[in-house]
């Protein structure tokens, strides 16, 4: 899955993505945060680290907003939504299929936030061009009734909406053909998340709100198979690692935020040093207190929030980063 960044102080924009779940990096300071609980129904949420690369839609991530303290811009990534109204679709991997109704109009778009689709159908979050990763909201059939956390699988490729998940749940975290994922709970109308009392954040293009676990990015406290990284609002959660091994090492290009190994951030070009991408590079998260030592000779370990600014219990992250 791909995930979007969030602005801070390194960070430009985040896109979420799914297995591989990568996330575009962002270039700017303010762009919508995947991880916000209203399937980007613009729930947007600043936050601060180094600047990020380019966000991308979360089809195969998501994108996140947020505001970039580092790095003035902010840019969305993932696919637009489309304004028009969007009918029941039976995408796979393929466009959204906007559903003409009998009476002219054109039913289906939908808000997963508050879950307005008819009665045995859910809003869901789907690709809406091939190859690209959740980047619109449109009334799927129910198939299923598990539950948060329970195991589930999506129907004919990860970003068609089809999964076993009951509503007001979308199967994320799985493998690249949809399989052996999650359910996750889309944030409610207010950000919050009644079920888990996770963080909501919101990713590409407010298409994908979602409800996921915070983390320490120093500690990586996640689950296995995943990895803590940092989201709009000046959060950091849980998501599933996309990294092959050798890839995502410090100084390598990333697009999305989960393209880096754990323990590493999708920064701005500028600041990794010998990074040559236009999207980004992959550097280390450091201790602020602890100093220079994961960073490249021309590094320092900066502090990834603005000094003052860093949410209780982050006050010591910082990110291996060229000094400006």
């Amino acid at each position: 899955m791909r995930l979007s960044r969030s602005p801070s102080i390194f960070a430009l924009g985040l896109v979420l993505v799914a297995c591989g779940e990568k996330t575009p990096a962002d270039a700017s300071a303010t762009a919508t945060d995947p991880g916000t609980g209203a399937g980007e129904s613009t729930a947007q949420s600043g936050s601060s680290g180094p600047a990020s690369a380019t966000d991308d839609a979360t089809g195969n991530g998501t994108t996140a907003g947020g505001s970039n303290s580092a790095t003035e811009g902010g840019s969305t990534s993932g696919p637009t939504a489309t304004s028009e109204p969007v009918g029941s679709s039976t995408a796979a991997d393929d466009t959204v299929n906007f559903i003409v109704e009998p009476d002219g109009g054109v039913a289906g778009q939908c808000d997963p936030t508050v879950q307005d689709c008819p009665r045995g159908e859910k809003c869901t979050a789907v690709s809406d061009m091939r190859g690209e990763p959740w980047g619109v909201n449109v009334c799927v059939q129910v198939q299923g009734d598990s539950q948060v956390g329970d195991p589930c699988d999506i129907e004919n490729g990860k970003y068609t909406g089809i999964d076993n998940c009951d509503v007001g749940l979308i199967c994320l975290l799985t493998d690249d053909e949809g399989k052996g994922g999650a359910c996750v709970e889309f944030c409610d109308v207010e950000s919050k998340c009644p079920e888990t009392g996770a963080k909501c954040v919101v990713y590409n293009d407010g298409s994908l709100p979602i409800c996921l676990v915070d983390c320490d990015p120093l500690i990586q406290d996640c689950p296995e198979g995943q990895a803590c990284y940092n989201s709009a609002g000046d959060n950091f959660v849980c998501f599933k690692e996309s990294a092959m091994p050798g890839e995502g090492g410090p100084g390598s290009e990333c697009t999305y935020i989960n393209q880096c190994q754990k323990g590493s951030f999708c920064a701005n070009p500028a600041l990794v040093e010998g990074c040559s991408a236009e999207s980004g590079c992959c550097t280390p998260y450091c201790s602020v207190m602890e100093g220079d030592a994961p960073c490249q000779p021309m590094e320092d370990c900066e502090p990834f929030f603005v000094p003052g600014m860093a949410p209780p219990g982050y006050e010591d992250v910082g990110v291996c980063a060229i000094p400006e």
